[in-house]
């Protein structure tokens, strides 16, 4: 009997074996190819799906909201609250998103402006897979999701970024007009170029934003004030959600210019004085409006009164330290009287003024009075300067105090004497 012997195993020729492995390295690729189409398939299917819920929503009209209006749905125990702001809060949301697509003059298609677009995307459709808050429970997870949309909006910097995705746009501009001087100076055959800077975006161009960026930003400050409103809904009978329902607004202003001139003070070493003055109403009167907001708006009039004071009379002692001893007092006069539509908030300074045509782009997001921002681009990158003054940064506090005022029905205005100084005028809504 003969002893039992393996089988050799049979090489392949070494031509088929090539084959054999680039076979499977090939079937292999195709593999992750169609993985990665299914995958972006799926993106697109569940983009359509999202673009068409946005569609939807936002072809409802969104209704005025008066001070007055906000403080009887969340007060009122005949509203209810959640289920308006289940209700409404995504067709903000919807109408802010389509605002952004349809930004003008490339605005749209900057990095920032895409990602708070992504943003406001994530929260719209965390918004309505949420279910309707008729229950405890469903209230409290309804509740949560909002407080989880707000951090997120934190972290984007839902408006920083927009001015971003603004700076990002005049610096492929300005990047444009560079290469088109360094075509002229460098080309030998620059007479044959059909290339002229008519046909790069003109700066007066971007003057098209304004519009567009003012209904975004109040958008975006409705959607904050109704989420806001119901995550601080409490028992305090002086406050219904976000607003204080008896303002003292003397107190107010008060504390606005203690925050000013500190402000002022760590940049400069010092302060200009302030005189204040109120009329015989605005000590005693009391209205319903959120100090927050009022607080805000005066803090920033007040940071441009200081600086442009400072720097038109800016003095130092012998160490060196600027002092404003010498310097003329920025005047607040607050006028409030009941039975008048408005309280007025006006802030004068003897800062020089500015030309006329700087007043008419003082509201513009594309303007800044200084020439170094708080913030700019180096390479595509956002950089944040260590030096510039907290009292001017690159053309959005006096337009978003302007959008902030005119949302809760009031406004902001300037005045000039060019040469002497500005007035700005704070117009607030009494309801």
């Amino acid at each position: 009997m003969r002893p039992f012997r393996f089988a050799a195993k049979r090489m392949l020729p070494l031509c088929f074996q090539t084959r054999y492995a680039s076979s499977v390295q090939g079937t292999d690729f195709v593999t992750k190819e169609l993985a990665v189409m299914k995958k972006k398939l799926q993106f697109l299917e569940e983009s359509d799906l999202a673009n068409g819920l946005v569609k939807l929503y936002s072809s409802r009209q969104l209704k005025d909201l008066s001070m007055r209006k906000a403080i009887f749905i969340f007060s009122s125990s005949t509203f209810h609250a959640p289920i308006y702001c289940h209700e409404h809060l995504p067709v903000v949301l919807s109408h802010a998103i389509n605002a952004l697509d349809a930004l003008p003059v490339g605005l749209n298609s900057m990095p920032s402006t895409l990602k708070v677009r992504n943003a406001l995307l994530d929260s719209f459709l965390k918004l309505v897979d949420c279910a309707i808050p008729t229950t405890k429970e469903n209230i409290k997870k309804f509740e949560d999701v909002l407080e989880e949309i707000e951090e997120n909006h934190a972290q984007v910097d839902l408006v920083q970024s927009i001015a971003v995705g603004v700076l990002e746009l005049k610096e492929r501009v300005s990047l444009h007009r560079k290469a088109l001087v360094e075509l002229k100076s460098t080309s030998p055959n620059w007479d044959t170029i059909r290339l002229t800077e008519k046909d790069i975006l003109p700066y007066e161009e971007l003057a098209a934003i304004q519009e567009p960026l003012d209904h975004i930003n109040r958008l975006i400050i409705r959607y904050n004030f109704l989420s806001r409103m119901l995550l601080n809904m409490g028992s305090d009978l002086k406050k219904v959600g976000m607003v204080d329902l008896e303002i003292n607004l003397e107190n107010v202003v008060r504390g606005a210019v203690d925050e000013a001139r500190q402000i002022c003070t760590d940049h400069y070493g010092d302060c200009p004085d302030v005189d204040i003055n109120f009329s015989t109403d605005s000590k005693t009167f009391r209205f319903a409006f959120m100090s927050t907001t009022i607080r805000y708006i005066v803090v920033e009039l007040l940071k441009n009164a200081f600086r442009a004071t400072v720097e038109a009379h800016m003095t130092r002692n012998e160490a060196g330290i600027v002092t404003c001893d010498d310097m003329p007092p920025v005047n607040v006069l607050v006028h409030l009287k009941e039975g008048v539509k408005h309280a007025c908030i006006r802030i004068s300074d003897e800062g020089n003024g500015m030309p006329q045509a700087n007043l008419e782009k003082a509201m513009s997001y594309t303007f800044t009075s200084v020439s170094k921002p708080a913030m700019s681009l180096d390479d595509g990158d956002l950089l944040i300067n260590d030096s510039p003054s907290p009292l001017a940064g690159y053309g959005y506090g006096l337009p978003m105090s302007r959008v902030y005022a005119m949302s809760f029905g009031g406004d902001l205005a300037l005045q000039t004497m060019e040469g002497f100084g500005t007035r700005a005028y704070y117009y607030i809504r009494l309801e």
